[in-house]
């Protein structure tokens, strides 16, 4: 025991009940830190002595949740992740904030934690984005216990609220439209939205991100080597402007070929934008640093995934009430097309160019996946359902 002693660091020692001890005095103030194990005292040291020296450090037993939150955003996220990694975790925060943000970071339970995620629960939001605010809040928590803050993690002892069925999240977010709803879902934006129709020609035939087919300027598109170069993804923050932010991964960053169709109809779009710009003058009113974006409003705007959400929806039910008119008028029940969300004409792309036999690492580069195993995972799907398919072939047989 003596020989250990000898060798710590100094500052540092290891007391009779076996946890190691650290001490630092910063402007004659003494700070004490405790750990099971040398390594873990010296992180605890090290990052005190920094938040400490900063103006950024609280006693343990005085730190809310919200002050801690505002740390750990500027010192652990901040310069970390990106900009729309920020604005999902601001947007999570919004949730929890209101349950336990007065709370001190040590009095918080896993029932407090558990509060949050059953509010959201009843307020009808996704599953997805209630695990996406459990995901926050153990991170937050995690990091104030590897600070010395908390003894505990109390998120660890939550459970997510009860899913949805895997049929109905398949639906709304993972789904692949079949070939028939895509044609009939074309057809009918084609006629109602003809403005915004070629956002979704565009979205089902490369398999771009909404973020990345809203950012997408004229100069993006290569006309004479048919390609489209996706290179950012629209950004926008609250009080903030839109601006062109980077793409999700490294391997985003991709080439995709561009359809002789879809060609033709950007360049429509190109010349129809371009009249509307010259009707409204003054009234055509794009975003700084946006001028030239290939899908805007009316006015010049860009758009948000939120409104072309909307125009999904809206199509949907176009094509539904079509539909009901159409079996009442051949006496059988409708066949209704679920509403969807726009990262599903993405999974939809995907769907059909595996079908089609195109090899799964050729889709990677168009969906620019950053692994082979996400691209991986919709070919196991598809795969199955083809199998599925030939299965029925003889199924007249029995």
């Amino acid at each position: 025991m003596a020989e250990d002693k000898k060798q710590l660091p100094q500052g540092i020692l290891l007391r009779k009940d076996g946890r190691y001890q650290a001490r630092y005095t910063f402007n004659g103030k003494r700070y004490t830190f405790y750990g099971k194990d040398l390594k873990e005292v010296q992180k605890k040291l090290r990052d005190a002595k920094y938040e400490i020296e900063h103006g950024i450090f609280a006693k343990p037993d005085r730190v809310t949740v919200d002050s801690w939150y505002k740390t750990w955003l500027k010192e652990y996220r901040i310069n970390v992740v990106r900009e729309t990694t920020l604005i999902s975790n601001e947007k999570s925060y919004k949730h929890i904030k209101p349950e336990i943000g007065h709370m001190k970071l040590q009095s918080v339970r896993p029932e407090h934690i558990q509060k949050v995620l059953n509010g959201m629960k009843r307020e009808g939001y996704s599953d997805g984005y209630i695990d996406n605010t459990r995901q926050v809040m153990n991170m937050l928590f995690h990091q104030a216990l590897m600070n010395g803050i908390i003894l505990t993690n109390p998120v660890e002892r939550s459970v997510l609220p009860k899913a949805k069925s895997e049929e109905k999240e398949e639906n709304t977010h993972r789904r692949a439209l079949t070939e028939q709803e895509q044609a009939a879902f074309l057809e009918c934006v084609a006629k109602r939205k003809p403005f915004y129709a070629d956002i979704f020609y565009v979205g089902f035939s490369t398999g771009m991100r909404i973020g990345e087919i809203n950012a997408l300027e004229w100069k993006d598109i290569d006309f004479e080597k048919m390609e489209i170069h996706v290179n950012g993804t629209l950004i926008k923050t609250a009080g903030k402007e839109y601006r062109k932010g980077p793409v999700k991964t490294g391997k985003s960053k991709r080439t995709i070929p561009l359809l002789p169709e879809i060609a033709r109809r950007l360049k429509k779009h190109r010349a129809e934008q371009a009249e509307l710009r010259m009707m409204l003058g003054d009234r055509w009113e794009p975003a700084k640093g946006l001028e030239h974006l290939v899908f805007t409003t009316m006015f010049g705007k860009p758009l948000l995934t939120l409104s072309v959400g909307r125009y999904i929806d809206s199509t949907v039910n176009a094509v539904n009430r079509e539909e009901e008119k159409k079996a009442a008028a051949e006496h059988r029940k409708p066949e209704l097309m679920e509403t969807f969300c726009p990262h599903a004409m993405r999974h939809t792309f995907a769907t059909r160019a595996l079908e089609r036999g195109i090899p799964p690492k050729v889709v990677q580069g168009y969906l620019g996946h950053s692994t082979i195993d996400v691209t991986m995972n919709i070919y196991t799907h598809v795969t199955a359902e083809l199998e599925r398919e030939e299965i029925r072939k003889i199924a007249n047989q029995f």
